[in-house]
């Protein structure tokens, strides 16, 4: 899932929570709060009031432990001022998930409709988010024009501006307008086949194109630098005729087959952010069906599991590579490390919710989880998995 800046800990101020911060280990009681928000200023005034009140209704689970129900309501009001200058990433949120910890507190405007519930256990509860938040949702957009070369940085919250070392400014600088005073020129087309097509545009002679080849070398050395490390995907906005130049000189192995054409300083933000959104939300969908199409193929080896205790004590170990859980489905109980596994019929004191220490599990250690319907699971299972490498299929110590 998502391992990016703008998780942090309560103590820096509360801001948008990301996967990894979440699944992070931090000092229990976790408090978990879902909130059906609504949209609207009168909603949205009442939202601190209700979490207060579902704070207070948690107070019996915080009894005994390290955060009081004071504790918990004076860190909510002192990094509200964060929420409340937030602004949600979708137009029409319909939910709000608070989480509290000791030294943690974080956020998230969720796109769907949540109940009203708070949590307390010794992990934060993330079951809810996989199905309304997209995972791995960091990407980049490389801006090429004739004004700007810009490097973006984007998830579901927004995009924001990378730094470029050692990178021409533009186009039309490094190039000293050559390419975009004399190339490129438009006519209008005589016959009637081009004229439904209106105006018809040169392609770049050779001499330019290696002009550009140069170019975009100089430019692809400055994003490549500021990638380094990065696997997130790379999308390409520039008119139609530089993207297959640039592809020519790019180097990050990451780039994506689709782009964004046309001019990008003829697009708003929003509308840069939308057309991005858009190819990120296709490659996510691609993901999800590939990774559980591995699944698919390895059934009944093993390199899967549906077996919750077995699933559980791999991602504890770190085992897990793709978990896939159904939304709404529990499973309480508990894990004695190293490969100790409780299932009981009914919660009991003490107990964590299974499917949500799986999920935690399986993102502490870089695995990526998957919403899916219960009838995409095999009949009578609440949990799939697709492990790192082969796993044997007795687990030491499960009872």
């Amino acid at each position: 899932m998502a391992t990016d800046t703008y998780a942090t800990g309560a103590k820096e101020g509360g801001k948008e929570a990301t996967y990894a911060a979440l699944a992070a280990e931090h000092r229990p009681p976790c408090i978990s709060i879902y909130l059906a928000s609504g949209v609207g200023t009168e909603v949205a005034n009442q939202q601190l009031p209700r979490l207060r009140s579902l704070l207070r209704a948690a107070g019996p689970s915080l009894e005994s432990s390290a955060l009081s129900v004071q504790d918990a309501e004076a860190l909510l009001t002192s990094n509200w001022h964060a929420v409340e200058e937030s602004q949600p990433p979708h137009p029409t949120a319909e939910g709000l998930a608070v989480f509290i910890s000791r030294d943690f507190f974080g956020f998230s405007h969720l796109p769907g409709a949540v109940a009203d519930c708070v949590v307390v256990g010794s992990e934060f509860f993330v079951r809810p988010l996989p199905s309304l938040l997209p995972a791995d949702d960091r990407f980049f957009i490389l801006t090429l024009s004739q004004k700007h070369v810009k490097l973006l940085e984007g998830s579901r919250r927004g995009l924001r501006e990378q730094t470029l070392r050692a990178t021409p400014e533009s186009l039309h600088k490094d190039l000293e307008g050559h390419f975009f005073e004399r190339q490129y020129q438009m006519h209008t087309a005589s016959s009637p086949a081009s004229a439904q097509k209106g105006a018809v545009f040169h392609g770049p002679s050779l001499r330019d194109k290696d002009r550009l080849i140069h170019f975009f070398r100089d430019v692809d050395k400055g994003v490549t630098e500021a990638l380094k490390g990065q696997q997130a995907p790379l999308i390409l906005a520039a008119v139609d005729y530089l993207v297959p130049i640039y592809r020519e000189a790019n180097t990050y192995p990451h780039l994506l087959d689709r782009a964004i054409v046309g001019s990008p300083d003829l697009l708003p933000p929003n509308k840069l952010y939308g057309s991005a959104w858009k190819i990120i939300e296709q490659e996510l969908s691609k993901a999800a069906a590939s990774a559980f199409s591995v699944y698919n193929q390895h059934m009944n080896t093993p390199l899967t599991s549906s077996n919750l205790r077995e699933t559980l004590a791999a991602a504890h170990r770190g085992l897990v590579r793709f978990l896939f859980i159904p939304s709404t489905a529990e499973r309480w109980g508990s894990l004695t490390p190293p490969e100790t596994v409780h299932v009981h019929s009914a919660r009991e004191p003490g107990d964590s919710e299974l499917l949500n220490l799986a999920a935690i599990l399986t993102l502490r250690h870089g695995g990526h989880v998957y919403a899916v319907p219960q009838a995409q699971l095999r009949e009578g299972a609440d949990i799939a998995a697709v492990f790192r490498y082969a796993v044997g299929s007795q687990v030491a110590g499960a009872v």
